[in-house]
């Protein structure tokens, strides 16, 4: 009985300090396999990659320029989104949704931007309801995650953006949770417990 319970307060003190080093000594990066799973710096492989979706409104702000030495009449219009705010993210593909009352009237049948992104933006077409679909490169993905923005210009006054949506899909790496701590720290003293008890009963012995 005596080697029963000694063999018992051993396992319970092993169980505890190796719970405690697993908690404590646990490195976070461990789940990125040495890099990270965006590009910018963070991990390029992950343990467990996850489909990332969202879609981002835009703040939106029309003028109209109303021509000055020769210049024609125009409409313009501001659309800034923010930043995405997930540094493992690698994206896959983005997509510009834009409503407004232009009538395809787009200058060079796209979308100009004050960075000159026009040769990162393909036109998709117009969906029903009046809504102008461009593909981005991946030239642009890194401003997508710092916050992109765009200007579009239309040939003629009184032409508004209502609304813009930018549609980001990719892959990320999400969170490991760790070993709870507390638990680790109940297991590492009843170890310590069960250590002290017997060094006790050897001195009585």
């Amino acid at each position: 009985m005596k080697f029963y319970k000694s063999a018992m307060l051993v396992a319970a003190m092993l169980l505890g300090f190796s719970t405690l080093v697993s908690a404590h000594g646990y490195d976070v990066n461990k789940k990125y396999k040495g890099g990270g799973c965006g590009d910018n710096g963070a991990p390029s492989l992950c343990d467990n990659p996850q489909a990332y979706s969202t879609t981002l409104d835009a703040e939106v702000t029309n003028y109209d320029n109303y021509g000055f030495f020769g210049w024609g009449k125009t409409s313009e219009a501001y659309m800034d989104f923010d930043a995405i705010n997930e540094p493992t993210l690698k994206i896959t593909s983005a997509t510009l949704s834009v409503k407004s009352n232009a009538d395809g009237s787009w200058f060079s049948d796209g979308l100009w931007t004050l960075d000159n992104h026009f040769p990162y933006l393909t036109y998709v077409g117009k969906l029903d309801g009046g809504v102008d679909v461009f593909q981005l490169s991946s030239n642009l993905f890194d401003e997508i995650l710092a916050g992109i923005s765009f200007t579009a210009v239309f040939d003629k006054i009184k032409e508004d953006v209502f609304w813009a949506q930018l549609t980001v899909n990719g892959e990320y790496c999400p969170p490991v949770s760790e070993v709870p701590v507390p638990a680790a720290l109940w297991l590492f003293g009843s170890g310590l417990m069960g250590f002290t008890a017997m060094r006790r009963r050897k001195k009585t012995a």
